[in-house]
């Protein structure tokens, strides 16, 4: 009992994106992802995450691939400031509100993407939108790695 506790502690800890225990390294499969149309060497994706919980916060992976020939170097903000996320019929949390609220006012950080190398987050869309468990929503991504939009658009439940 006490081991399924500390168990589902760590796990709440790893899905809100800290990292308690040395889990292996994921590889972004990028062959099995649909990835919107190239703009300016950049394509993007997003895919609900799979849960075996059914108390799971919907998330949904958004990846940022390099389709480009040349090593791409980005200063860009955090990621729930890089990304801007639209719920169909679901606003915001109180919660979703701070949180991209401080995300904006956040430093920036660095990334390198080789050709044809993807980074991969996970945006924890049922924390900082109001959706409702079982109620399909599409969900758009947006960003702008160098100045031109990029979208893209999932379902969740």
């Amino acid at each position: 009992m006490v081991i399924n506790s500390i168990r589902r502690f760590l796990d709440f800890l790893a899905k809100m994106g800290l990292s308690v225990r040395d889990d292996p390294p994921k590889v972004l499969d990028v062959a099995s992802r649909r990835w919107s149309a190239p703009v300016d060497g950049f394509a993007l994706s997003a895919e609900p995450v799979p849960s075996d919980d059914p108390e799971a916060v919907p998330a949904i992976s958004v990846a940022l691939r390099n389709v480009g020939a040349t090593i791409a170097r980005l200063e860009i903000p955090l990621w729930l400031a890089f990304y801007r996320i639209e719920v169909s019929g679901a606003a915001p949390t109180a919660y979703g509100r701070a949180l991209l609220k401080s995300q904006q006012q956040s430093g920036r950080q660095s990334i390198t993407l080789m050709p044809g190398a993807a980074v991969e987050t996970h945006l924890p869309v049922g924390a900082l939108y109001a959706v409702r468990r079982g109620a399909p929503a599409e969900v758009w991504i947006h960003c702008e790695p160098q100045g031109n939009p990029l979208s893209v658009m999932t379902s969740i439940m």
